[in-house]
């Protein structure tokens, strides 16, 4: 009985090492986004961009934004599609901590 009892021990100290591999798959972030005037702050993935008021010339707003955030050979990358050459004001990134996998595209 007490031999028993060791071995279920032992075996479960063993299992117990052994890390549990989470089926997690790769993702890409993605979003599209329209600024006016007014600006504002928008989520995308975890990721946050924070637009001022007016930040463009009035003739170019509102502006409609494609966000997308993913990696290229282990590299990570925010694009954010059409280009806009110049901003009147900054335009804020924040990144939250992320511990999740991201979408290699190479």
């Amino acid at each position: 009985m007490k031999k028993r009892i060791v071995m279920l021990l032992t075996l479960l100290i063993v299992l117990a090492a052994i890390p549990v591999a989470a089926a997690e798959e790769p993702v890409i972030y993605q979003d599209t986004i329209t600024v006016t005037s007014e600006g504002g702050r928008f989520q995308v993935g975890f990721i946050e961009l924070e637009f001022k008021k007016d930040f463009l010339e009035k003739d170019m707003e509102p502006v409609t934004f494609n966000v997308e955030i993913y990696a290229e050979n282990g590299v990570g990358y925010i694009e954010i599609t059409p280009d806009a050459i110049d901003f009147d004001k900054k335009v804020h990134i924040r990144v939250a901590s992320y511990e999740g996998l991201i979408y290699d595209k190479a």
